[in-house]
């Protein structure tokens, strides 16, 4: 009885075996995974294709051979799109079908739209290397990039960006004028009645402190001049070459070297004569008022 058991159970597992070789030697091809994907959008319109990647290998002789009929793609009008089929040698269950160009050049009406709907159809008789099938039918369909309206929003970013490059340079010109005046000064011209009024203090009172602030304001400016001409001096003074040139031995004028330069001590000189006469006129204009 124990040999008996033993038979059957050798049986078994040896038929067991048998049944898995044979199923495992075959098996359902399927396919894992598509770019694009179905119903995708924005796809490229050069080198239009579709990659494919199955569970089982494909690409030798007999797979190859009973694929060449079994990928198409058309557009919406159902028109045949010219393909070629690639198999990957670095991945045996990848498929790439590709939009054969050079076929489309010579046919202006198969020319890739923008815009448009394609589909990829895919025979249920795609064969892998050990000869399973797909056995069912599929497609993947996706939508070409609209090249005009991606145009358009580049074009508009483009206005965009040099708008706003135009208005932070005008902003900056303006901060540089708006700088260059407050340095070089414009200064309101002197009101002793308004100012009066604002500080609730006499005229009197107002143009002298405003006549204090001047004499301050031009004795800085004569000492700044002053400093200015002796540098200006000293540099004559140290100007000797060895090329034959003369010594200054003292200060002199650019004029009489020939020059029309004027070093800033007769600007500063004709400045505040013109205030001393422009302070006199009011004084006397304030005068004739309180008078009456």
């Amino acid at each position: 009885m124990k040999r008996l058991g033993a038979i059957v159970c050798l049986a078994a597992l040896i038929i067991t075996m048998t049944v898995s070789v044979c199923f495992g030697a075959k098996s359902q091809l399927v396919i894992v995974d598509k770019y694009p994907e179905d119903g995708q959008k924005s796809t490229s319109i050069e080198n239009m294709s579709v990659k494919l990647h199955f569970n089982n290998e494909m690409g030798n002789k007999s797979s190859v051979k009973a694929n060449e009929k079994a990928f198409s793609i058309t557009d919406n009008e159902g028109k045949q799109i010219p393909i070629r089929i690639f198999y990957n040698p670095k991945d045996a269950k990848e498929v790439m079908v590709l939009a054969d160009t050079v076929k489309i050049a010579e046919n202006k009406n198969l020319m890739i739209k923008d815009n448009t709907e394609y589909t990829l159809h895919i025979s249920k008789d795609v064969t892998d290397n050990q000869g399973n099938t797909l056995g069912k039918e599929e497609t993947v369909s996706f939508t070409t990039l609209n090249q005009s309206q991606n145009t358009k929003v580049y074009m508009v970013m483009m206005v965009v960006m040099f708008g706003g490059m135009f208005i932070f340079t005008s902003r900056q010109a303006k901060r540089q004028m708006a700088k260059q005046e407050e340095e070089f000064g414009r200064e309101e011209a002197f009101n002793p009645y308004k100012e009066a009024k604002r500080t609730g203090k006499s005229v009197q009172e107002v143009i002298a402190a405003h006549e204090k602030e001047v004499a301050k304001k031009e004795a800085r400016a004569a000492r700044k001049a002053k400093k200015s001409a002796a540098a200006e001096d000293d540099d004559f003074d140290d100007a000797e070459q060895d090329n034959g040139n003369y010594k200054v031995k003292g200060p002199r004028p650019v004029s009489a070297g020939g020059s029309s330069f004027i070093t800033g001590r007769k600007a500063i000189a004709e400045a505040r004569i013109a205030e001393e006469e422009r302070l006199a006129k009011r004084r006397a204009a304030a005068g004739k008022k309180k008078k009456k």
